[in-house]
Parts: structure tokens; sequence; C-alpha cells
């Protein structure tokens, strides 16, 4: 029995001081802990080139019709601004999040008739974007993330219309008008590991081809 004591509170006193030696041993492999260090959110601006609505032409209407009378019209000159855009992300996990994004770019376009090649209509469009999605971050080392994603949304083009008439005068209308908006992002290369970091994105939709721009992380 006074061995039995002996041992107990033998144990009794070296376990705080085990406990202890074993709090004060390094961690080995830090990233398996990197989940306690991520940030959960994320505001971001950016500007991207060309979008889906410059390439496939969507800006404006080719054919103009006034109760009988049709024009067709071909293009003799164009220019875009790009899109600058603004976005939040909110983390899940390390590895998922949810995001919001808001966009605006502006088109001008002068336009010819098909049959007198006459410069006789252009068009002024101001694109505002808003779209949802979700991304994943697939890899993660240092300094260096990359990520993937889709957003879906809505595009409003605030569009101004001039008819050019035989004897020069401007005739102004409005064609506004809504489209259904989305993008894939490829691969978005994110440096800078900590709160500010830049990056750039490949994708296809209303946020272009090729994005790049800042981000806060907190």
């Amino acid at each position: 029995m006074k061995k039995l004591v002996l041992i107990t509170i033998g144990l009794l006193l070296a376990t705080p001081s085990f406990i202890t030696a074993q709090s004060k041993k390094p961690i080995k492999h830090r990233e398996d802990y990197s989940y306690i260090d991520y940030k959960k959110s994320e505001i971001y601006i950016q500007y991207g080139a060309p979008t889906i609505i410059e390439i496939t032409d969507k800006l404006d209407n080719t054919t103009y019709n006034k109760g009988t009378v049709s024009h067709k019209y071909k293009e003799i000159g164009h220019k875009y601004t790009g899109v600058a855009g603004v976005g939040y992300n909110f983390y899940l996990n390390p590895y998922v999040s949810l995001g919001a994004y808001m966009g605006i770019s502006e088109a001008d376009k002068e336009m010819a008739d098909e049959l007198t090649d006459k410069y006789t209509y252009k068009s002024h469009i101001r694109n505002y974007t808003g779209m949802v999605g979700i991304n994943w971050t697939y890899f993660r080392s240092g300094i260096w993330e990359a990520s993937c994603g889709a957003s879906l949304g809505i595009a409003y083009l605030d569009e101004t219309q001039t008819l050019v008439d035989p004897k020069h005068n401007e005739i102004p209308f409005e064609n506004d008008s809504y489209n259904f908006a989305y993008n894939l992002t490829a691969t978005r290369m994110r440096v800078g590991g900590g709160v500010l970091g830049g990056f750039m994105e490949v994708g296809f939709g209303y946020k272009g081809l090729v994005n790049a721009g800042l981000s806060v992380r907190f």
C-alpha cells in the first residue's frame, strides 16, 4: 500500500512537468495548423478587359426598325473602357469562399448604313454588372495562392442611341436593357500571403478575360 501511495504521488508530481515540457516543444509541421490563421473577409478592386459583351458584340442593335422602315448598320469604329470592379469574399473555411461583385464599363460605337456607307448611327453604353459566386482555393504555399470560381448575376445596359438624319441632325433615344451576367474564373493567382496582396486572374465572362487588382484581408 505504501508503495502504491508513493507511486501515485510521484505520477501526480511528474504529470505537470511533462505537460509543460511538451507545450514548449516546437511544432514541426506548422502548415498543418494553417487553418487557424486564415482571414475570413477579403475586399478587392480590379480592372479587366475584354469582356464577353465586347467579344460577342452585344453592346447594341445592328438593326433599327421604325414603322415600315428598317435600316441595317455596320460598325465603322468603337472604343471600350474595360471594366472596373469591386468585390467582397467571405471565407467559410481556408479553401471555400462566397463572394459578391459589382462592375462598371462604358463603350462607344459608330455605325454606317450598309447600303450607302454613310455614318448614320452611334451608340453610347454604360454597363452595370452585379454578381454573386463561389470560389475554391486549390493551392497555397508561402506568399502564393491559386483559386478558381464561378459567378452569376445580372447586367443593366444604360444605352443612348443616336441617329443622324440626311440633314445631319442627331436624334437621340434610349434603348436600355437587362442581360444575364456570368463569369468563370479559370485561375486567380494572389501574391502577398498577408493582409495586403496583389492578384491576377484569367477567365471568361463579364469581368474580362484578364484581370488584375489589389485585395485586403481581415
